[in-house]
Parts: structure tokens; sequence; C-alpha cells
């Protein structure tokens, strides 16, 4: 014969002083701030001191996903839907799709991400877009030489300064701003999770994306 011994605990936080439990609270607020990144990369964010002045310590992370497990809203954000269950039926009514549009880049180099609000996809507007973000990087001493678009962008050569466009084929894309894209669609999806709204308006879902 043997014997078992089994330890069993009353909650997740026993075990944890008070001053502990205050620090993994504040470390899973800082992270619902920071737009729900995974808990790898706001470890990361701490450890290289991406975030000024940030009171979240590596310790404070552990003991949160100790007490309150995985963050419940990037889980509902940012996993995958599953494939619902095969019904068999003659008429499938599709609902319409109701979007805005946003310009969104990406550089290789410095990975520097920008987003901004496209009321229209008319030239004028995609032109606007454009010249504002080769500003945000003339601002910070940078110079932005190439731009890899797709197709809709055809008409804007020669009109974005010395920038030269190049224009993707219609079955081409750039990974790295299809991955950014996915990215941002994740973030936005984890913060509607966590507000108890059933509809967002216009405004209020560009500053989720602008988040």
């Amino acid at each position: 014969t043997g014997v078992c011994l089994v330890v069993t605990v009353d909650s997740p936080d026993e075990g944890y002083s008070p001053r502990q439990i205050a620090s993994a609270k504040n470390a899973r607020k800082a992270m619902s701030m920071f737009g729900s990144p995974s808990a790898a990369t706001f470890k990361l964010m701490v450890r290289d001191n991406f975030i000024n002045n940030c009171p979240v310590t590596l310790d404070a992370i552990r003991v949160a996903n100790n007490i309150f497990g995985p963050d419940a809203a990037s889980l509902q954000g940012k996993m995958a839907r599953r494939p619902p269950e095969h019904v068999d039926s003659e008429l499938v009514e599709i609902p319409p799709e109701i979007g805005l549009p946003f310009l969104v880049s990406i550089s290789r180099n410095i990975t520097l991400i920008t987003v901004t609000y496209m009321p229209s996809r008319t030239t004028a507007d995609l032109k606007k877009g454009m010249t504002q973000i080769v500003l945000v990087y003339r601002r910070r001493g940078l110079t932005v030489t190439t731009a890899m678009v797709d197709n809709q962008f055809n008409p804007l050569r020669g009109l974005v300064g010395d920038v030269d466009l190049n224009i993707t084929t219609a079955a081409e894309h750039a990974p790295e701003v299809e991955r950014c894209i996915g990215m941002i669609k994740e973030r936005v999806r984890a913060q509607k999770c966590r507000l108890s709204f059933t509809w967002f308006p216009a405004q209020m879902v560009i500053g989720l994306v602008s988040f």
C-alpha cells in the first residue's frame, strides 16, 4: 500500500499576499489598456522596457496568470471560429457586410504600424491617407522611398511626392500587412469583448482600431 497526499486550495489566490494580488490585478488591467497583447508579448514589453514608467513587474504577470488564468477577452477575440455543423437548406440568407475602410501600413525595417480611417476609397482620400503616412515618417527624420500597395492605389502613381509605388498583382499580397491586419482585428475583437455593448457606432469602432 502507498500513501497519496493531495493538496487542495479554497481559491486561486490562496498562498499569495494582498500586495501580490493587488499587483496581479493591476497587471491584468494594464494588459487590457495596451490592447490585449498575449502574455508572452506583454512580458517582452515589460522586460525590455517598451513602456516608460510601467509599474507592472514580471512577477505580477506570472501571479496574474496563476490566479486569473488566460485573459478571457483575448481568448474570445483571438480564437478562430469553429466551423459550424453542416445544415442542409435550399435557401441561405447572407447578411450584408458592414465595415469601415482603414489604411494600414507597416515598415519592414522598424515595424512601425500606422492606421488611418478612410472616409472612402476615392483617389483623393487615398492620396490624403498616403500623404499623412509619409508625413509621419518625415516628422521622425525618415524618408519613404518605396511603398508596396495593391491595385486600387494605381491612380496615385506620381501623386505622392517622390514615393515609388510598387503595385502588386491581383493575386499577390504583402504578407507583412496581412499579418498586421489580422493582429489589429484580433486586438479590436478582444477590446469589444470587454465592453457591455451589442452595437458599436462608427466613431467607437474608429477609436478601437486607432487604439
